[in-house]
């Protein structure tokens, strides 16, 4: 069996020169994933890119693939941030409360499609560790919970199938239909489409 990748922080930066050297060298990967793709990212030319030294790299990240998380939980952070005031609402129209989520969430895949798409392929060995599983288990419980309440009362067996069944076809639709680049008017028109027919379907009211 593979041993998995050490992926936490030897230390935080705390002062703002550490700061600005991590985010210079969070700043060189994102640009070298997402603009030369997975192939292209090696520790040498991100420290190159960012203009520090390999000590400096070290110092922080104990790996390429520490780096790798942390740049996978800043992107995961910063799409939580948008969708949480939608999330964490309580009550409220639950039909637009679902649309204003599926909306915002394409265009948050949208906006991040080209740096997924290399974190797809360049992070598959941080798939199996722990702390991956729990970065992506924390928003799908949120997630889960807000179509709990958005679904409505249903027995415990047809909630549990139907909101697994909504959070793999929304997210399913939404990484193919950004990764192919389609326009976010176009976006929009879908999620609210998506939306209309999990509205009529399961009589959300």
């Amino acid at each position: 069996m593979a041993k998995k990748p050490d992926i936490s922080l030897r230390k935080q930066a705390k002062q703002q020169r550490a700061i600005a050297t991590v985010e210079a060298i969070v700043e060189a990967a994102t640009y070298i994933l997402t603009r030369d793709g997975p192939g292209a990212f090696t520790t040498q030319k991100v420290v190159e890119k960012a203009g520090v030294n390999i000590a400096s790299f070290y110092q922080y990240f104990p790996n390429k693939q520490a780096l790798l998380f942390h740049i996978a939980k800043s992107t995961w952070d910063r799409q939580l941030a948008r969708l949480a005031p939608i999330l964490s609402e309580p009550g409220g129209n639950r039909p637009e409360k679902l649309k204003s989520f599926l909306r915002e969430f394409f265009l948050i895949e949208a906006a991040e499609a080209d740096l997924r798409r290399a974190l797809r392929v360049a992070a598959i060995d941080l798939r199996e560790t722990a702390e991956f599983q729990a970065l992506i288990a924390t928003g799908y419980k949120l997630t889960k919970a807000f179509l709990e309440e958005t679904v409505g009362d249903q027995s415990t067996a047809d909630l549990e199938f139907n909101v697994d069944f909504i959070v793999l076809l929304t997210t399913s639709f939404a990484e193919r239909t950004t990764d192919q680049g389609t326009a976010e008017a176009t976006l929009i028109r879908q999620a609210d489409l998506i939306a209309d027919m999990l509205i009529e379907h399961f009589g959300i009211a």
